[in-house]
């Protein structure tokens, strides 16, 4: 769950910041080039423990 949360809720962000400032695709991106950085961190945190 974590690690959803943390890929979604920066796109989320993304979506939101282009809606505000018309910037169509760069805020989408930036918010998924975040959220996939986060959620591999989550998910190495998460499993640190087993490798």
């Amino acid at each position: 769950m974590s690690i959803a949360v943390a890929l979604i809720v920066p796109l989320l962000l993304g979506a939101g910041v282009d809606a505000l400032l018309h910037t169509s695709p760069l805020g989408v991106l930036i918010g998924l080039l975040v959220g996939i950085i986060a959620s591999c961190y989550t998910a190495f945190a998460q499993f640190r423990p087993f490798l």
